[in-house]
This record gives structure tokens, sequence and C-alpha cells, in this order.
């Protein structure tokens, strides 16, 4: 195997976010031709099979994903490498990186970005968004400042703090019949279509679990990856859906939000590196996307 070239590193990773071999030409400001021989010769360099050529559009075989979320991991790195290197360069500004997981209510992440902009402009802060495993070794390889992450990391490298702490409720499109109720059960959740967590999600394993523990069978209409997809598809009536009302905080205008028992609880923990770059300027952020929190409506 012959090692691959960071331009064919680039090349594959814009065929996969983009779609095509033409668009990933236009974001490397490349001709077509030469975006799919950088491609061709990936494949062979490293002998394995990463596109599926055999219908009129190609698409990403399953080895080709899996190559794909290494390249995004490396390449996401070698960014924050430049961005840290302009940080070192410029010297009057601190480089703050927050981690947080997707479906992160975008309306807190601006208004604590306000927050510290007034409080401290040299700050320059950036959001990088992946899953809680992602982030939490974002943190222990000092590649993220701050991960707000859905699950406990203990570590003797890192700080913690509960963020957000609040049970998870159903949400329901507003003319529901459920809208009306103070509470609803798990047993009213008998046959209801239901919108889920796609498998192996934090949120997912819990409603899994106390459904089968109260030997109930919602239907499973449909599975998303994020919160403001869940929540998109509660609002077209689609479904119920149950989740953290912190991730339900930007789409409230559309839903209907009901307490929920059993209380399942869910947390949202603040980890840091206990030897921080900036430890005021990350106090800072921290206190900002707090304060952020607590004037979001229905999270209080």
């Amino acid at each position: 195997m012959r090692k691959p070239s960071l331009r064919q590193l680039e090349a594959f990773k814009a065929f996969v976010e983009t779609g095509s071999v033409s668009r990933a030409a236009d974001v490397l400001f490349i001709s077509q031709p030469a975006a799919s021989k950088l491609l061709n010769h990936f494949e062979a360099d490293i002998g394995m099979e990463l596109i599926d050529r055999s219908s009129n559009r190609p698409v990403v075989t399953e080895r080709g994903m899996r190559v794909y979320e290494e390249i995004d991991r490396i390449l996401s790195g070698v960014d924050q490498i430049g961005q840290a290197i302009a940080s070192i360069r410029a010297e009057e500004r601190s480089q703050i990186t927050v981690g947080v997981v997707p479906g992160f209510p975008a309306n807190l992440l601006s208004k604590a970005a306000q927050i510290v902009r007034r409080e401290r402009p040299d700050i320059s802060l950036s959001f990088v968004v992946r899953s809680s495993e992602f982030l939490s070794h974002g943190v222990l390889s000092r590649k993220l400042d701050l991960a707000l992450i859905a699950r406990e990391l203990d570590h003797a490298q890192v700080r913690s703090s509960i963020f957000y702490d609040r049970p998870m409720v159903l949400i329901t499109p507003p003319d529901h019949p459920f809208a009306q109720r103070k509470t609803v059960s798990m047993s009213d959740l008998q046959d209801q279509p239901f919108i889920a967590f796609t498998p192996g999600s934090v949120t997912r394993r819990m409603t899994d679990a106390a459904m089968a523990e109260a030997g109930v069978n919602a239907d499973i209409v449909l599975s998303a990856t994020t919160a403001p997809n869940c929540c998109a598809m509660t609002a077209a009536g689609l479904g119920v859906c149950v989740l953290s009302p912190l991730f339900a905080s930007d789409h409230l205008a559309r839903l209907a939000v009901v307490s929920f028992t059993p209380q399942l609880p869910f947390h949202v923990h603040a980890v840091r590196p206990v030897e921080a770059r900036d430890k005021r300027g990350l106090e800072l952020v921290l206190r900002a996307l707090e304060t952020a929190r607590d004037g979001l409506p229905g999270t209080a």
C-alpha cells in the first residue's frame, strides 16, 4: 500500500460531503478530470474500493464511509493546528474551542458567544459539533478546551461538572390530545406513533429500556439522528417524541411540551482539561454558556 497524499484525502472528503465528483472539484478549485484522477489514485494506492461506480451516480461504499470518518477526524485536527498557529502568530487573541453534541441549541450558543464577545473581545471562540465520544477524546487530547457531552467522563486529566440535568419530556404537535395534559405516562405511549432517536444514542437507549420495563410497545414510525429532526417531524404531526427539554428549546413555537413519567434523567456534562491554556477565558466561556442556558424558554 502506498501512502496517500493530503490532496487525495481532501478530494475524497470533498466527494463524500458534496455527493459528486464535479462538486468536489469545485470545492478544491480543480477540474473534474483532476478530481477523478485523485480519487482513482487514492483507491489504487490503498488497495480498497471506496466508491461504487456501478450506477449512474457514484456512491460511497460502507468501507468508504469508515475511511471518510477517519479522514474527517484527522483533517479536523489539521484545521485546529492551523487555527492555533494563527492564534499564536497574532498573540493578542485567545483561541477557545468548544465541542457540543449534535442538536445542541443554536440560540444558546449564539447568546453565549455574544456574552463572551462583549466581555472579552480578544477571545476567538469556535464550536465543534460531534458525538460525545469524539468530544471526550478531543478534551483528553487537548484538541478541545471545553466539551458539553451527554455522558460522564471520569478521568484524572479532566474537570467535570453538570451543565444541565432536567429529566426528559414528551413533545407533541400543539393540537395533539396529549398537549392538553399535565403529565403523560409511559403506558400512554402504547401503540402511539412514536418518533425515536437512532439506535445506540443515549436517548434511544434510555427510552428503549423504560419501554421494555413498562412492557410498552410504541409504534416507532420514524428514527432521527438529531433533536432538530425529531422536533421537525413531531411538529409535522408524524408522532410524539421523548427528549431533553434543552434540545427542544429552539423549537417551542411549533411544539407542546408535557411532563413525562417515569422521570428519565438526562445529564449534560461540561468537561475541560485540568490544565487549560487560558483558564480565565475558559471560565468566562463556561459562565456565558450557563447564563445563556438559564435564559432559554422551557429549560429552567
